[in-house]
């Protein structure tokens, strides 16, 4: 009965670093390009200013990242006025790209997800 758990035990190890692997084998290099503040346009159409219905502030960047040779552009969103350091440009980044969504790896073992808005091609001669 011992050694049927002692390999039970050592089996589920295995597993759960292959398991731990395949997820680390999902990221890609890339590199930030650029940071734009993204401004929200307000919706308010009447006469006094005074009058404008309150709103979350929330402050949004438009960020570039490219990968091979295509650039991403990625919403962030914060409550507080806090870009974090990785989203600097020309900074190398780790990223994971599935349909509609970036998760870019931030320092401390965390990851960001992000939507995509949109996606252009490099036009440059390695590229090609």
């Amino acid at each position: 009965m011992k050694e049927n758990l002692l390999l039970l035990l050592l089996v589920f190890g295995v597993l759960q670093t292959c398991v731990h692997a395949d997820v680390k084998d999902g990221h890609q290099s890339a590199t930030v390009v650029s940071v734009a503040n993204h401004e929200t346009p307000s919706n308010y159409a009447g006469d006094s200013p005074s009058d404008t219905p309150l709103q979350a502030e929330v402050h949004s960047y438009d960020i570039g990242i490219q990968m091979n040779c295509t650039v991403y552009v990625v919403r962030y969103e914060s409550a507080l006025d806090y870009l974090p350091s990785v989203f600097a440009p020309n900074h190398a980044v780790e990223v994971t790209l599935q349909k509609h969504a970036m998760y870019v790896s931030l320092p401390g073992d965390r990851e960001l997800r992000m939507r995509i808005g949109s996606r252009s091609r490099v036009k440059e001669a390695s590229c090609q």
